[in-house]
């Protein structure tokens, strides 16, 4: 009876449910990439090369939800130092290593296995350091504005320096993207509410101005913001505020409006011409090929994915392993917004992927890494048989 108890709590510990919605997702993103090649952009296959891309991502989540998440907190320092050295051996790499896309550096190119974006791995190891700061600094210290404002300056280090890189490059969309994990980390974290509200106010009061000083002034936005900005980025800008418009820079928005638009309720038939329809803006070709429900769908499953993340975040007995699912909630819930926002207009063209939709290997492949991370804090949370009062003194727990 001992033995069966202990077999079934083994077994619990895999989550067979969220295997099968990441098998979905692999489902429909080879479906909406096939019907993205339908444009005949490109002679290569990219189902092909995407189904083989999912085969590895399974694979790598797999492996890394054995290994104890626990021993990250003595990994994601050295994981972080190679993310950094990984960033600068890209801004000084010749170009034939990384080639400029866009005015951007932000790959580098290899033969055989293809593109390979650092920023991507990145973004995992700054939630790893982050979510190692956090745990520590709470074990040490009790709640207070000092103590808070304290522990803002230790993660805010750690984020200044990728973000310095990213920059360069320039990616300003991994920029928002470290941001974001820093923000949701932040929520978790247990500092005070009025400081949560101070950055998570800030940013959005910024936004509203400049949209609204885009519109009412545009000779101060022009001489003092756009400026001190690349070429590209103003495009940018101008492509998502007036896209119909500024016919050259808001090409993509306007062609991915109409074809969500075109798609109703069930999808349609018609022809529209996307570039990057299979990476950026896959999800437009969701809402072309099924519609609103098509559309409707993708999202509930984002949410169903979300919330198991958040889930096993708040059934980890280790604070440690909550800020990780923390994080990577967070980043995942950006990403997404994020990508989805820029399909339909209301955010500025960035460059995202979405998240294990789009056709890319290093997207997806990060992607699965982090989800295993988030299966490793379910595989390896302890479980109690009895009671579960004399553990609960041993940690903190993260305030939800």
């Amino acid at each position: 009876m001992w033995w069966t108890m202990q077999n079934n709590i083994k077994h619990d510990k895999y989550d067979v449910n969220l295997f099968f919605v990441l098998f979905l997702f692999a489902v429909a993103s080879c479906l909406y990439i096939y019907n993205a090649q339908e444009m005949a952009q490109y002679d290569t296959n990219f189902v092909i090369r995407q189904a083989v891309f999912f085969i590895l991502a399974f694979t790598v989540a797999f492996v890394v939800l054995h290994f104890d998440f626990e021993y990250y907190t003595h990994l994601s320092w050295i994981l972080y130092g190679f993310g950094l050295a990984l960033l600068l051996f890209l801004a000084v790499a010749p170009a034939s290593i990384a080639p400029p896309n866009k005015g951007a550096v932000r790959w580098f190119e290899f033969p055989v296995i293809g593109s390979f974006q650092p920023s991507e791995l990145m973004k995992i190891f700054v939630i790893l350091v982050l979510s190692n700061i956090i745990n520590k600094h709470n074990l040490q210290h009790t709640h207070s504005l000092p103590n808070d404002l304290k522990l803002l300056a230790k993660m805010a280090a750690v984020v200044i320096a990728p973000i310095l890189f990213l920059v360069r490059q320039p990616d300003m969309g991994m920029v928002m993207m470290t941001l974001s994990i820093f923000i949701a980390l932040v929520i978790v974290s247990g500092v005070s509410y009025k400081i949560i509200t101070v950055l998570i106010g800030g940013p959005i009061l910024g936004l509203a101005g400049f949209i609204y000083a885009f519109f009412r002034y545009p000779g101060i936005v022009e001489q003092y913001i756009f400026s001190n900005l690349s070429a590209y980025q103003v495009r940018r800008f101008y492509g998502w505020l007036n896209p119909f418009e500024f016919v050259d820079e808001g090409y993509q928005t306007a062609q991915a409006l109409t074809l969500i638009g075109t798609g109703r309720m069930f999808g349609s038939d018609a022809d529209v011409y996307l570039p990057e329809a299979h990476t950026d803006f896959i999800f437009a070709i969701i809402g072309h090929t099924h519609g609103f429900a098509g559309a409707a769908f993708v999202i509930t499953l984002y949410f169903i994915l979300l919330y198991m993340i958040i889930m096993t975040a708040l059934r980890s007995h280790n604070p440690f392993g909550t800020y990780i699912c923390s994080g990577i909630a967070g980043m995942l819930a950006f990403q997404v917004f994020q990508n989805i926002g820029m399909n339909i207009g209301l955010l500025p063209v960035t460059g995202f992927t979405l998240p294990l939709l789009s056709y890319g290997g290093s997207s997806l492949l990060t992607t699965m890494l982090a989800i295993g991370l988030v299966m490793s804090v379910r595989y390896h949370r302890e479980t109690f048989m009895f009671s579960a009062s004399e553990h609960s003194g041993k940690q903190k727990k993260a305030r939800f």
